[in-house]
């Protein structure tokens, strides 16, 4: 791991351990074992420090591994299931931290990041085409599952999407506000009621 990397890493478990977004330089240095004149030498300032946090842990937690759900295959039905589910798990295991030695849920994260996530400068825009590029990728999908009779053709593939979205986002609000034990399950318990709505009928 380089120096910047570890800087980073350990503000943030800092952060968490005192569940305080508002660490000093000081505290980073006696945590990291780095000189203050050597993190200054990789940033100007600590709201630098915060400003890539923000940037590496938590918005790349909203980010989706395109290429990761561009390889899933099957008829529509498997499509949307193991589309979602790969989301979910996506979610749930967070960005990888390789200082953290033991197993974090990552929405400990979340919690101590949200505040300044929220007031991110990019925050608005970068979600806004997070939610328009999974939106894309998954009426690709129903308007393939439409033209193959699996999908019903009455309801436009926009407004399916948007059921899909909001069950998702539903369900990723109760896994970080409500910390259910994962988002996977609470998926599957609703994935077979959402393809009735959804699924063709002769």
């Amino acid at each position: 791991m380089n120096t910047k990397q570890l800087i980073l890493e350990k503000t943030l478990k800092l952060m968490i351990e005192k569940q305080d977004s508002i660490i000093s330089i000081r505290q980073i240095s006696n945590s990291s074992g780095i000189a203050i004149g050597g993190i200054y030498h990789y940033f100007s300032n600590k709201e630098e420090i915060y400003d890539e946090i923000i940037e590496r842990y938590y918005m790349n937690y909203y980010r989706f591994n395109i290429d990761k759900l561009t390889a899933i295959n099957g008829n529509a039905k498997e499509k949307i299931h193991d589309v979602m589910v790969e989301i979910c798990k996506q979610k749930e295991t967070g960005i990888r931290i390789e200082s953290f030695e033991e197993e974090i849920d990552y929405r400990s994260v979340l919690l101590v990041l949200t505040g300044n996530g929220f007031a991110y400068e990019n925050y608005r825009e970068l979600t806004h085409s997070i939610l328009k590029d999974l939106k894309e990728f998954l009426t690709d999908i129903i308007k393939e599952g439409q033209k193959n009779r699996e999908i019903r053709q009455d309801l436009s593939a926009e407004d399916i999407v948007e059921s899909l979205i909001i069950m998702y986002m539903g369900i990723q609000y109760k896994w970080e506000v409500y910390l259910i034990d994962d988002m996977v399950s609470d998926f599957e318990d609703n994935f077979n009621l959402e393809w009735e709505k959804i699924r063709f009928k002769e």
